[in-house]
């Protein structure tokens, strides 16, 4: 377990990840934070629609590979 703080508007939060999370955690937040470690509340939200907009992409390549697999396998 790693303890990660975070800044989001003044205010500072201590997270613990499982170490192998936490490396991901730290990339994804050095690209959303262009390497600081404070987020307003603003780009905390962009940040965040813009995670499940990626979420969403996934899970519709997901499903289209499961549709293409589904259909040589049946």
């Amino acid at each position: 377990m790693r303890k990660i703080t975070v800044k989001i508007a003044s205010t500072s939060y201590t997270i613990s990840l499982e170490d192998e999370f936490a490396q991901s955690f730290e990339r994804e937040w050095d690209i959303f934070t262009d390497g600081k470690r404070y987020l307003d509340v603003k780009e905390l939200l962009s940040a965040f629609v813009q995670k499940c907009y990626e979420n969403y992409q996934q899970e519709r390549e997901l499903r289209s590979l499961a549709q293409k697999l589904s259909k040589e396998i049946g």
